[in-house]
């Protein structure tokens, strides 16, 4: 059940219609009937789910590395990483490695066969070439059963689709492996990438310790934590060129059944790492005219001390600067950033390093490496991040 999918830049987060996809994929032989019949983000999203699911209603009692495993209690999950690749003599490089996992029903079928499943996984991945203007995306997904796809927190962490993985090589370091991007040798591009990234500190909760609401409906949520400042080593692969990389990394790892409440289309996020340690993690749901809902703001501050503050709208502004259009898809993404906590006296100016870095699979969302600058506290600072832009092609 293999498709990749694959586009550079003459042509992230989560799921436009990937629920309709992938029951159209399982129970239909014509992927591209699926596909125009599937539904947009706020249906799927926000549907009435299936009332055997659990759903995330208080805090959780997160324990590592058990809850980097899967949890199919809840219907959706998926684990994230994006980091910001250089070389030695300053190329720059994105990455974004994504495992989805979706749960068909809230019981196990009782069959015999050892392809017997009610999950399915789905991947993507996407390398930036800053230094080429090229972007490259892909996107395959398997059934969770026959070693094909799953997930696992003990006894070590391990998420993989075929051979696209995550895995705790040792405790304290995940290496992530994209072995190939295509079942055929002589497709092009070819792009692989094998990395290794060391954790420097313990993982941040985001919202209410750990539990994220996204509406205001009650289980409307997921559980939702990130590992930051993942120091980052390794290979990155484009037709048979290797090249030796460098950087910081950023993991997210996000469970529950619903998420979005009506009216809701899609949603603005941003992870950024500066490189006096301060990290940011912030996003806002938008309304059918593209604006952010105020109500929906929340983000996670953390200084290099580890001080952690719970960011609302009342303590930043975010301000679209630039705009820019894809020749694919028609969507006009925002392209550029002002973002600004007035009583913090940090004001931080973002850029992506391309402007295309649109993936296009079975759903269309912007998803990119971004370029940080700006001051914080009357000091010059800078640094590196992801925003992944969703919603805005419909």
């Amino acid at each position: 059940m293999t498709r990749p999918t694959q586009f550079t830049s003459v042509i992230p987060r989560f799921i436009f219609h990937i629920w309709t996809v992938i029951l159209g994929v399982i129970g239909s032989a014509d992927f591209a009937e699926a596909q125009r019949n599937s539904a947009g983000v706020s249906d799927m999203l926000s549907s009435e789910t299936d009332a055997g699911f659990a759903r995330a209603l208080e805090p959780m009692a997160l324990q590592f590395p058990r809850d980097h495993g899967a949890h199919p209690d809840y219907q959706i999950e998926w684990w994230y990483y994006t980091g910001n690749l250089h070389t030695d003599d300053g190329k720059a490089f994105g990455y974004q490695l994504t495992f989805f996992r979706f749960a068909l029903t809230p019981q196990m079928p009782e069959r015999a066969s050892h392809f017997t499943t009610n999950q399915v996984y789905m991947g993507h991945f996407a390398v930036t070439d800053a230094a080429n203007g090229e972007y490259f995306c892909f996107e395959r997904r398997s059934r969770g059963a026959g070693g094909l796809a799953g997930a696992t927190g003990h006894p070590i962490y391990q998420v993989w689709l075929e051979d696209w993985s995550a895995t705790e090589a040792v405790p304290g370091v995940i290496r992530l492996h994209v072995a190939s991007t295509s079942d055929l040798i002589e497709a092009e591009p070819q792009i692989r990438l094998s990395l290794n990234l060391r954790q420097t500190r313990p993982p941040i909760l985001h919202g209410d310790r750990g539990l994220s609401q996204k509406g205001p409906e009650s289980g409307n949520a997921t559980y939702y934590y990130s590992l930051v400042g993942l120091e980052t080593t390794g290979e990155v692969t484009i037709n048979g060129k290797t090249t030796t990389v460098s950087g910081i990394s950023w993991m997210d790892h996000e469970f529950g059944t619903s998420f979005l409440g009506e009216g809701f289309v899609g949603w603005d996020w941003f992870s950024l790492q500066l490189e006096n340690g301060t990290t940011l993690m912030l996003y806002c749901l938008r309304r059918s005219d593209q604006a952010c809902d105020p109500q929906t703001f929340e983000g996670t501050l953390v200084y290099p001390d580890g001080r952690q503050l719970r960011v609302r709208k009342t303590d930043f502004t975010l301000t679209p600067t630039r705009q820019w259009t894809s020749q694919e898809s028609g969507a006009t993404y925002p392209s550029g950033w002002q973002i600004t906590f007035s009583e913090l006296k940090i004001a931080l100016q973002i850029e992506p390093l391309i402007p295309n870095q649109e993936f296009r699979a079975s759903f269309t969302y912007w998803e990119g490496a971004v370029r940080v600058r700006g001051q914080m506290d009357g000091a010059a600072v800078s640094g590196r991040g992801y925003v992944e832009l969703t919603g805005y092609e419909i």
